[in-house]
């Protein structure tokens, strides 16, 4: 289970739970913002940055370099074949015109780009994620939550939630070695016995979820656990006086980004114009 080990003591791993979250933020933010392609390599080499900081093993990075290597290539293949907007230049045709396609199937240009943007934000965003999940611990998560002010109840049932996802993925293997022990092999008996199979490989784990909730729930009604009294921890999360200054730093980036944004927004829309504004609205044209 590798997959699911936690890298607590990463440079990644080591910063606040509310910094980190704060980092996910700014960056979901910055996707939505930015459309432009150098900006958004910019943000997703960022990401990078953070997962690479995680010191993720072997197991993890395979893990996200075939994640989102298919969201790559399958979002820039969709919108390459499928993009209705023009102009548009085809680069490749794939199918000629015909009675079932009028227009026959082509990969555009355009469509390329607009799938690389896409697959830039998911990118970006994928690998903060994966970062702050690989080396974050939930009890730090539980920590974390609290010191944000959110209710006990909701940050109990959160990582309750996160800590299932290891014993639902062991039940899983479980359920596929003994397949395999069996002679199950896809596709070998076509392709409806193998969803046949395959949704009823899901019901053990699904069984076996139910049965781990149930002990969990009864080991604490037995050890007198309750959501009305208040809570006390051995750790607290504190933020240093340089996560203060990452975090402010963040707030700025990510206000100027966003106010040269709807500047930009209200020029294009003739709703506000200032001559003296012009480079800025060149900059946010071309960079932005």
């Amino acid at each position: 289970m590798r997959l699911f080990n936690r890298n607590a003591t990463s440079p990644l791993g080591r910063l606040d739970v509310r910094l980190k979250m704060a980092i996910a933020l700014s960056m979901s933010l910055l996707v939505v913002l930015v459309d432009s392609v150098p900006m958004l390599a910019a943000v997703a080499a960022l990401g990078v940055l953070l997962f690479v900081l995680g010191w993720p093993n072997a197991s993890q990075a395979k893990l996200v370099g075939v994640t989102l290597a298919m969201v790559v290539w399958g979002l820039m293949l969709s919108q390459g074949i499928f993009y209705n907007r023009f102009p548009r230049h085809a680069l490749v045709v794939l199918v000629e015109p015909n009675r079932l396609f009028a227009d026959g199937l082509k990969i555009y240009a355009e469509g390329l780009h607009h799938g690389l943007v896409q697959s830039l934000r998911f990118t970006a965003m994928g690998l903060a994620g994966y970062a702050i999940c690989f080396s974050t611990e939930p009890d730090r998560f539980l920590r974390g939550l609290l010191a944000m002010r959110v209710p006990f109840s909701l940050s109990f049932m959160a990582v309750s939630a996160i800590r299932f996802l290891p014993l639902v993925a062991e039940e899983f293997r479980t359920v596929r070695t003994a397949m395999r022990l069996k002679g199950y092999r896809p596709f070998r008996g076509g392709i409806r016995d193998t969803i046949r199979v395959e949704v009823a490989g899901l019901r053990p784990v699904l069984a076996g979820t139910i049965r781990r909730s149930q002990e969990v729930a009864l080991s604490i009604l037995a050890r007198g656990f309750t959501l009305d009294e208040k809570r006390t921890s051995l750790h607290h999360e504190r933020f240093r006086a340089w996560h203060w200054a990452l975090l402010m730093g963040m707030i700025v980036v990510v206000g100027a980004i966003g106010s040269c944004k709807v500047l930009f927004w209200l020029y294009e829309h003739e709703v506000y114009y200032a001559a003296v504004l012009r480079p800025l609205y060149a900059l946010v044209r071309d960079w932005l």
